[in-house]
């Protein structure tokens, strides 16, 4: 039987909790959990906890956990995606969408052309985006949460990402390869990053730069995609052809 799931940000110690604040208002006031309610917690790093409802105040309730268990949903493959952020509320879609498909790691990426700026308030944003996380999280029944890092700029990220097994950069160059043949040859990929750049796309010495410390520059058709549906389209292709 489905049971609704909520967020706790720790790994219990004792079997009975208290939860409060924003949690606890979505279990008594939208859920309208009771006394006995059942109710399925997960703390982001891979454990579930069924519980039920064992007293409930004004404006918190304790629970008692029944049972705790290691649940992976997670594809068996590392993606990153780094990605220049897109205008309003864009940003949160795509990142709703990558936490809902299993993205292991996000990076806000800040490019030459990029357009939105959030370096004097990646902190307030950052958090923003994780609350957006943690509720798609809830939805689709991942137990881990995507992580967002902090903004990168371009060449900070290019000393970073020596760590993966396959580099990836979606532009519209003429030499650019399709995504589809790329992994055919890297059928053993388990870590993969892909840079996705902004409207009017990476710069000539960015991709020079990218080129340099490893990537591959891919595409996934001739169209022109905004920057949030590349981000969607090219996560859902790297976890159709790595999923095990």
């Amino acid at each position: 039987m489905h049971q609704d799931r909520f967020y706790i940000p720790y790994t219990p110690t004792v079997r009975e909790i208290w939860i409060d604040g924003k949690e606890a208002h979505h279990i008594l006031h939208v859920k309208r959990a009771k006394l006995g309610s059942k109710i399925t917690l997960f703390d982001g790093k891979g454990i579930e906890y069924l519980a039920n409802v064992a007293e409930i105040l004004e404006d918190k309730l304790k629970v008692f956990i029944e049972q705790s268990r290691e649940v992976d949903r997670e594809s068996g493959v590392d993606i990153t995606i780094a990605f220049s952020i897109p205008k309003g509320k864009c940003a949160s879609f795509l990142i709703q969408k990558c936490a809902e498909l299993g993205i292991k790691a996000l990076i806000p990426l800040h490019c030459e052309r990029s357009v939105v700026d959030i370096r004097h308030k990646s902190a307030e944003k950052i958090e923003k985006w994780n609350k957006v996380v943690i509720e798609a999280s809830k939805q689709c029944k991942r137990n881990f949460l995507t992580k967002i890092e902090d903004v990168m700029s371009f060449d900070g990220l290019m000393k970073t990402i020596s760590s993966y097994d396959l580099l990836l950069i979606a532009c519209t160059d003429n030499h650019t390869r399709m995504l589809k043949t790329v992994l055919t040859e890297h059928p053993s990929a388990t870590k993969i990053i892909c840079l996705v750049g902004p409207e009017g796309g990476f710069t000539r010495s960015e991709i020079e730069m990218a080129e340099k410390s490893g990537c591959i520059p891919i595409s996934i058709g001739q169209s022109i995609l905004r920057i949030e549906t590349a981000v969607i389209a090219i996560s859902s292709m790297l976890l159709y052809a790595y999923f095990d």
